[in-house]
Parts: structure tokens; C-alpha cells; sequence
């Protein structure tokens, strides 16, 4: 009995290990000639205040806007890292919004600057739907790891509480907030106080903490910032999930889709059974072609 257990635990280790080092990573999504979009646009004043457009031959039939992860932390890449991703969307026909935002690292980085640059960011998709033939009946909110956690909190900041700083007046004339029509988040880390005490987070002790400012605003502080704590969402919510990813293992997607079904979303979990935390926007990998169905299919 005990020789059978120990070859079982060998054979899952070898072929754990055989997977992780076939593993796609950050670096193999930037190396190379990247795909270019087609335009980049300011929505604010700082250098890092701008989205960059990716506009397909025909009419655009639905709008994605795209953001990025790493941890919320300016030491990892920015919009680059999701140029392939952007580029295979734009050729199934779907308009790219792909957003940058300050990051804890830069100046004004983390609360509320980060969520308020993907917040202007966002509604920034106004203007620009006026200047080129962008359909905002469609609109679909995506975004990788930390990403998937800023897309998710962009169609639930509707529900912020009246005192946050986060809240953006619509009643200012000079400003609409976007309506969003579906949520794809891709390994997103949608309860940040669970993440926050995740003993082996890949983003670094104490990221979550500085994120969401717990020094200043204590345990508070994620109820304005973490989709779990803004339930329902009031709109269709896909979460993929990978299960060698290590940075953020499917435990979270499970958790956070459950909650979204009590509270009454029309909310799905896929899990990628070969998969870790960046093949699902690899344009090359098998596990792209689930998450472009997800994008075809989930507003029909």
C-alpha cells in the first residue's frame, strides 16, 4: 500500500513538473516582433494616462476593453503584454480598448489613483466611440490576473458605496460612465482580502495591503475595491481559471463565481485542466481558442 501511494505521488509530481516546464510565461508574450495597435489615445494628462485602439477591417460588431495585469506593480510589463491577445481579437472582428493605468511604483499609483485611471480610462471609450466606429451597445469588460480584478470592479463599481472616492459623478455633464454588457475575467483576482492572506502569493507580501491603502483606511478599505465586497454584478461574467496556475490558483475563480451565482449573476467558471497562468491569452496556445469562444458566444 505504501509503495503504491509513493508511486502515485511520484507520477503526479513528474507530470506536474513535466507541465510547468512547458509552461507559457510573461516574457514569451513580449520577446519578438509585437502586433501594433492602431492608434494610441490619451484619456488624461500623465504619461501613462492613455489606451491604445485596435480598430478590425469591418465594422466592429462588439468593443473589448482590455486590461492588463501584474500584480498592480510598475515593475512588470503594460498594455504590451497583451498586444497578441488584442490583435487576435481585432481579427475576430471585435474593436480593442486596451488600457494602461498607474501602478503602485509610479506616482499616484495604487488607492484610488489605479482604479480611478481604469475608471476615466474606461468611460474615455465615449470619445473615442465619437471619433471612429466603435459599437458601445456591445461592450465587453477583460482582463488578465490583476486585469481580470480591474474588469470586474469597472462593472461593479455601479454599486460603491455613496462615501467612496471612487464614485464618479454622472451628473457632471462633461462625464458618462460606460455601460458595460459582460465580464470575461481571465485569472482574475476578484476577492482581494482572501488573495491579501494567501500565504504563498506570487504579487509579494503586502501588495493587496498597499493597493487598497489598508494603513490609512483599514479592513474598509476592500469594500470599495474588491468586486466580492459589490456583488451582483447585473451582467453575464465568465471567469477562466487554470490549474497549474500558481499565481493565482483556481480556487479563487471558484470561490469568487459561487459567490456571483448567490448573489444572482448569470456567472460560469471554466477551468483549463493543462493550463497555467498565461496560455489562456496566448494567441498560439489551445487554450486561446476556449477563451475567443467565450469571447463569440457570451453575449448571444
Amino acid at each position: 500500500m505504501i509503495i503504491r501511494v509513493t508511486i502515485t505521488a511520484f507520477l503526479l509530481l513528474f507530470i506536474a513538473e513535466n507541465v510547468h516546464a512547458q509552461l507559457i510565461s510573461w516574457r514569451d508574450l513580449i520577446e519578438g516582433d509585437l502586433p501594433q495597435p492602431d492608434e494610441r489615445i490619451y484619456y488624461g494628462t500623465g504619461e501613462l494616462a492613455f489606451g491604445e485602439l485596435w480598430i478590425p477591417d469591418k465594422d466592429p460588431h462588439t468593443t473589448v476593453i482590455l486590461i492588463h495585469g501584474g500584480c498592480w506593480l510598475d515593475i512588470y510589463p503594460g498594455t504590451e503584454i497583451m498586444n497578441h491577445m488584442a490583435n487576435a481579437l481585432r481579427d475576430e472582428g471585435f474593436a480593442v480598448w486596451n488600457i494602461e493605468y498607474r501602478r503602485l511604483g509610479h506616482q499616484g499609483g495604487g488607492y484610488p489613483g489605479t482604479f480611478l485611471d481604469v475608471a476615466f480610462g474606461a468611460d474615455a471609450l465615449h470619445a473615442v466611440a465619437r471619433n471612429h466606429n466603435i459599437n458601445l451597445d456591445r461592450v465587453i469588460a477583460a482582463g488578465h490576473s490583476a486585469g481580470g480584478h480591474l474588469a470586474t470592479w469597472l462593472a461593479a463599481r455601479k454599486n460603491l458605496p455613496d462615501y467612496s472616492t471612487l464614485r464618479i459623478d454622472d451628473s457632471i455633464d462633461i462625464h458618462t460612465s460606460i455601460q458595460i454588457h459582460a465580464v470575461i475575467s481571465l485569472a482574475g483576482i476578484n476577492d482581494l482580502e482572501r488573495y491579501a492572506n494567501y500565504g504563498s502569493s506570487s504579487c509579494g507580501e503586502g501588495t493587496v495591503a498597499r493597493l487598497v491603502d489598508i494603513e490609512t483606511r483599514g479592513e474598509d478599505a476592500f469594500l470599495d475595491t474588491s468586486p466580492i465586497h459589490l456583488l451582483p454584478l447585473g451582467v453575464p461574467f465568465v471567469e477562466v481559471t487554470a490549474a497549474f496556475d500558481a499565481p493565482v490558483p483556481p480556487f479563487f475563480g471558484y470561490h469568487f463565481t459561487q459567490a456571483a451565482k448567490q448573489a444572482g449573476d448569470d456567472a460560469i467558471l471554466v477551468l483549463q485542466p493543462k493550463a497555467g497562468h498565461f496560455e489562456m491569452i496566448a494567441p498560439w496556445s489551445e487554450e486561446w481558442r476556449e477563451v475567443r469562444n467565450i469571447f463569440r458566444t457570451i453575449l448571444e
